[in-house]
């Protein structure tokens, strides 16, 4: 009975962790007046998680998170190089706004360019 109750808390443990995924290259940014840096991704299914505003900028990071810094670098050498951008657990949006994709819980990743 304890391999069952054990059993079934792994599986559902993991699936109330999984989240949508989504890996990218950038097609434009802006740091706008608010001092957020907004991004636009080629993936559309950004989206659907993330309601698109002007100019089609849905996620966003923050000039107030400790390693904006960071993010900015990481994401205008992405857009400079056509490098792609790997966001966790995107799903996290439920479409009524834009994301502050470091509230993901895993931030972005830089993926190596493909030859």
């Amino acid at each position: 009975m304890k391999i069952i109750q054990l059993i079934i808390l792994l599986i559902f443990s993991n699936i109330s962790l999984a989240g949508t995924d989504i890996s990218s290259t950038v097609e434009r940014i802006q740091i706008k007046g608010d001092g957020k840096l907004w991004l636009k991704m080629t993936d559309a299914r950004f989206d659907q998680y993330c309601k698109p505003g002007w100019n089609g900028f849905n996620l966003y990071i923050p000039e107030s998170d400790k390693s904006f810094p960071y993010y900015y670098g990481l994401v205008t050498s992405a857009l400079a190089k056509g490098q792609k951008l790997f966001i966790a657990n995107i799903s996290i949006g439920n479409g009524s706004s834009a994301c502050d994709i470091t509230q993901t819980g895993f931030g972005v990743v830089l993926q190596k360019a493909q030859p």
